[in-house]
């Protein structure tokens, strides 16, 4: 059995992986709550139940615990993470201790009824190595017609036995490395932030992050092939960045531009042969695109031609961005609070000249921090590649026409500065958008 490290002031009070540690919950529940005689009840789907929750159950129940009969979704079709969901979960909780058994749809849902009946806490059996959600605080969640992230702590127990991890479906392992990937091009447009003023870098959660993410990313190959210490590493990896979230109260330290990709992909429903992408899988083609992106504004393009480019665009007006959102989310869920999102973001007259020539002053600078950060296009595409993660957008069910949709898009619905707001700034959006499509294949 392994403790994860977990920093201190945190929600979460215990994080263990190991060989055979299920049998450890049962006094892991007795050790967080201290004679609580209320009943616990698991939530499970049934696939989780098959894997873990049952012998869960028992394992509670030859334990002397009162255990409640489980709450499971159904195994097919595949659900998600969506309100009403949590609303169907708060009766079957109410009076009892929580137990999710699941990744990150049933720790999300569990998590946010948790908060909303004012339970304190709940223990969370991780059942595949998909996310960084089991240990972030805050619950993704589609709430009227819009993905977002609703406040809630993170659980007090996370357990994860690698035997329950490795019969998790491979492309749940690879969704969760393409997850844990997308802070290498999160990082870098947390530096872009930083150089305009927009984010200062935090130090503890960048190094939370960022110091061992290269170590945890290593061998995917030994990943494919099922190798333990891989595994053991992926899932510290996941962890480690949700204590980041935890720490800093906020998902900078994890998302980018890439995650805003998906977010929008998501919102929209777009399906693959009739089935939605893994959350992780849509944020492989993101994180590929903004790596693309990235490679193209401050790689692929000199100062002196940005400069150009730039001067060539007029600043972007209230008039012209609220024709935009129009243009590109009008008439959809998602327009109004895009409109309330964007047009309070923009930067006008002088502070848009401002931020304009910082983006140009800081560009080589950047240029060379960048290509410390980033692994670069073509490595990240082969890292996804062995892992079997899309690398194409037929691959999720999009078009290359979609690029430029969603750039448009992904750049309106959060108040968070990244290479999107790089190009809105600019005024290069379609420029760039031309030159990133063509890296990909049809």
């Amino acid at each position: 059995m392994s403790l994860i490290p977990i920093p201190q002031g945190l929600q979460t009070r215990c994080c263990v992986i190991g060989d055979n540690v299920l049998p450890e919950i049962p006094r892991l529940i007795k050790e967080t709550w201290p004679g609580d005689k209320r009943p616990i009840r698991i939530v499970a789907d049934g696939n989780t139940w098959r894997v873990a929750g049952e012998r869960l159950q028992a394992l509670l129940e030859a334990d002397g615990l009162e255990v409640d009969e489980p709450y499971l979704f159904p195994a097919e079709p595949p659900f998600h993470a969506e309100y009403p969901l949590v609303e169907r979960l708060r009766e079957p909780l109410t009076g009892h201790r929580p137990v999710a058994v699941g990744s990150g749809t049933i720790n999300d849902l569990v998590k946010r009824t948790t908060f909303e009946l004012e339970i304190d806490g709940y223990l969370c059996c991780a059942t595949a190595p998909s996310v960084d959600g089991y240990t972030s605080a805050g619950a993704a969640i589609t709430k009227d017609d819009f993905k977002q992230t609703l406040a809630c702590p993170a659980p007090l127990v996370i357990v994860a036995d690698n035997q329950v991890l490795s019969t998790a479906p491979f492309d749940m392992t690879a969704s969760g490395y393409a997850d844990l990937a997308a802070k290498i091009p999160a990082g870098g447009d947390w530096l872009i932030a930083a150089a305009l003023c927009q984010a200062p870098i935090e130090p503890i959660a960048w190094g939370m992050v960022q110091t061992n993410l290269r170590k945890w990313l290593e061998n995917p190959q030994l990943l494919k092939q099922g190798d333990g210490t891989c595994l053991a590493n992926l899932f510290n990896g996941l962890c480690q960045t949700g204590f980041a979230m935890q720490h800093m109260k906020d998902s900078r330290p994890a998302s980018g531009a890439e995650h805003l990709y998906s977010h929008c992909w998501e919102m929209r429903d777009i399906r693959k042969d009739g089935v939605q992408p893994s959350h992780g899988f849509k944020v492989a083609v993101g994180s590929l695109i903004t790596t693309a992106l990235l490679e193209e504004v401050y790689y692929n393009t000199s100062t002196d031609e940005l400069k150009r480019l730039a001067d060539a665009s007029p600043l972007l007006t209230e008039d012209a961005r609220a024709a935009q959102i129009t243009e590109f989310l009008g008439g959809t869920p998602f327009e109004d609070n895009a409109r309330k999102v964007s047009l309070a973001k923009l930067p006008k007259g002088a502070e848009a000249k401002k931020r304009r020539q910082l983006l140009l002053d800081t560009h080589d600078e950047l240029a060379a921090r960048l290509k410390e950060q980033l692994f670069p296009f073509e490595d990240m595409k082969e890292r996804f590649r062995l892992l079997g993660c899309p690398t194409s957008f037929a691959e999720i069910g999009l078009t290359p026409a979609d690029l430029r949709f969603t750039t448009y898009s992904a750049g309106m619905i959060r108040n968070r500065y990244t290479i999107l707001d790089v190009l809105t700034d600019l005024g290069i959006t379609d420029f760039i958008c031309e030159k990133v499509t063509r890296r990909f294949p049809n």
